[in-house]
């Protein structure tokens, strides 16, 4: 009778073992063993890590991001199951022709695009196409501007919902309406329009276990990063897509010297946790104030955009080296430096058709 070994002389760590072998033997089995501390968590139970996370030596961006997925993760799972039928019915971004060659417009709602009175320009941009954050999808439509694509990331089904909530949003409308694979279900059924679905990048994709990875193969839909907001996200749709030029309207991710503290995106939020708070007291804790050179404008901006600046600077690099021009034409703001072209709207229009 043959007994199980309860003792290994030879240690598993064999060069010999091909990797061929491994993959073969990996491919029949079922699972993975984990070391954890029990066996099973009911589906209510919250996750126990048995300690704090240490912040001390993260950054602000790292600690943001963490605190987001901290937030944002049960809502994000609870939409995606509510999104699948959708999904399956509509599909993924691969599916829509690549324009290569040709330039767009991504429209944000920062308060520059009134300001500067970019809408008039719009509507003499016959040649471009026009990308169009879901905050900006009706005022676009009511000013007499059908946006060629209208973009969803947000999972927050109280926040999204109205900007897809008029009549001007009908299954008649031509505009395509892309949208995360985690946005709410209320804003996925408000848009009886085409859609198409991405998986937000939420982690590293090429890593060998990725959280992304595995909701691009459950949905079957290509993986793109956000940026941390739909507007950025917009750009990566663009460049994905293949657009040569990539103009930026109403992009500001940050305000101008005489607004407010009190009208900043972040204030009111951060006050109702925190009554005591005050413009003077949050401005210390919160703003960051720069300067444009392109523009030659000061502004300041919350230390949440601020890693959202960063991200996209550093992507206008990457977006160079693939030949892709990103233009700001915001005429403000705080988006400069990297491979980044500054001009007005005006002019990126006519030069860029």
């Amino acid at each position: 009778m043959k007994h199980i070994k309860t003792s290994w002389k030879k240690d598993m760590k064999r060069a010999d073992i091909s990797v061929e072998v491994m993959e073969h033997i990996a491919a029949r089995g079922s699972f993975v063993v984990i070391k954890s501390k029990k066996l099973y968590r009911d589906l209510n139970e919250q996750p126990d890590t048995g300690k704090e996370v240490k912040t001390q030596n993260m950054s602000i961006t790292e600690q943001l991001n963490q605190k987001v997925m901290e937030v944002n993760f049960k809502i994000w799972m609870e939409n995606l199951a509510d999104n699948i039928q959708d999904i399956k019915t509509h599909g993924d971004i691969s599916k829509i022709p690549k324009a290569i060659g040709k330039s767009a417009i991504v429209v944000g709602a920062g308060p520059s695009f009134k300001e500067k009175g970019h809408i008039e320009l719009l509507r003499k941009a016959k040649s471009h196409t026009i990308v169009s954050t879901d905050r900006m999808l009706i005022p676009l439509l009511e000013s007499g501007i059908i946006p060629d694509f209208v973009v969803s990331a947000d999972g927050h089904r109280e926040l999204i919902a109205p900007f897809y909530d008029s009549e001007l949003v009908d299954e008649k409308l031509s505009t395509l309406g892309i949208m995360a694979v985690t946005v709410a279900p209320n804003a996925v059924q408000l848009f009886s329009g085409k859609k198409f679905f991405f998986t937000p990048m939420i982690d590293d994709a090429d890593q060998l276990v990725s959280l992304s990875s595995a909701i691009s193969s459950m949905t079957k839909t290509s993986i793109l990063s956000t940026g941390g907001n739909v507007g950025i996200t917009c750009i990566y749709l663009a460049f994905y897509l293949g657009y040569k030029n990539i103009i930026l309207t109403g992009l500001d991710l940050g305000y101008t010297m005489d607004t407010p503290i009190e009208n900043s995106a972040y204030y009111s939020v951060v006050k109702e946790i925190d009554p005591t708070m005050t413009p003077e007291r949050y401005k210390e804790l919160y703003i960051i104030e720069g300067y444009n050179p392109d523009f030659k404008v000061e502004y300041y901006t919350d230390i949440t955009w601020k890693s959202h600046i960063e991200d996209i600077v550093k992507q206008s690099k990457y977006m160079s080296e693939h030949g892709v021009n990103l233009i700001n034409a915001t005429e403000g703001g705080s988006i400069y430096g990297g491979a980044i072209i500054s001009m007005s709207l005006k002019e990126a229009i006519e030069k860029y058709e």
